[in-house]
């Protein structure tokens, strides 16, 4: 049996100290923890994410004018030759900006004439260039000018030819009326004859009143 009071005696336990830390101290190690945890949702996010994850695109139109944007451009017109002559056109055009707030405006013309002589229907293709001269965020002043090339079931004038070419000229604005749509208005001087190709080359002055809308493509 083991005598007690032989065995050695048992070194005294250092007292436990406490640290005090400042609060300087924890001010300064704040941004590590919070670099620590960002760095550790960023790995566990990493490590969810599907490897063939695809990042949506965000595609948003070009703002009005700008170089190289797209636009559709939907009109409605009407003209009179200062007489008994009228004629309702629609049209559907592309716009494409060459440079800033200058644009080629094409697409396809389709109109109803109603004149002595007996009224009739037509339809060809046309394009304009259109200068922004004065433009601001949300409206603009502009000139266009152009051509077409116009069939039509009968002679136009009754005098004229079924063939005709429809130059015009003239000024506009455009305002915004939603975000990236805007409308377009003006007057224009239009002519209609068939550049002597035909017999007789009756023509028609006519003054042209319009409106459309622009939207981005």
């Amino acid at each position: 049996m083991t005598n007690i009071s032989s065995m050695a005696p048992v070194a005294p336990v250092a007292p436990v100290e406490f640290a005090t830390f400042s609060n300087s101290m924890l001010s300064d190690s704040a941004p590590m923890i919070c670099l620590i945890s960002q760095s550790t949702q960023n790995s566990i996010a990493a490590a969810n994410k599907p490897a063939n994850a695809v990042v949506p695109k965000v595609n948003t139109p070009a703002k009005f004018g700008v170089k190289g944007s797209w636009r559709w451009e939907f009109e409605g017109s009407w003209m009179n030759d200062f007489d008994s002559d009228n004629q309702l056109q629609g049209a559907w055009y592309a716009s494409w900006f060459l440079i800033d707030n200058f644009s080629f405006d094409f697409g396809p013309e389709v109109a109803w004439f109603s004149q002595g002589g007996g009224n009739t229907w037509g339809a060809g293709p046309a394009f304009m260039f259109r200068w922004h001269f004065f433009a601001r965020e949300t409206w603009s002043i502009y000139a266009d000018a152009g051509v077409g090339l116009m069939f039509t079931g009968s002679n136009v004038p009754p005098a004229g030819s079924s063939v005709n070419v429809t130059p015009r000229i003239g000024v506009g604005a455009s305002f915004e009326v939603a975000p990236n749509a805007r409308i377009l208005t003006g007057i224009r001087w239009a002519h209609i004859s068939n550049a002597n190709v035909a017999d007789n080359n009756d023509g028609r002055n006519s003054i042209q009143l319009y409106a459309g809308i622009s939207l981005p493509l």
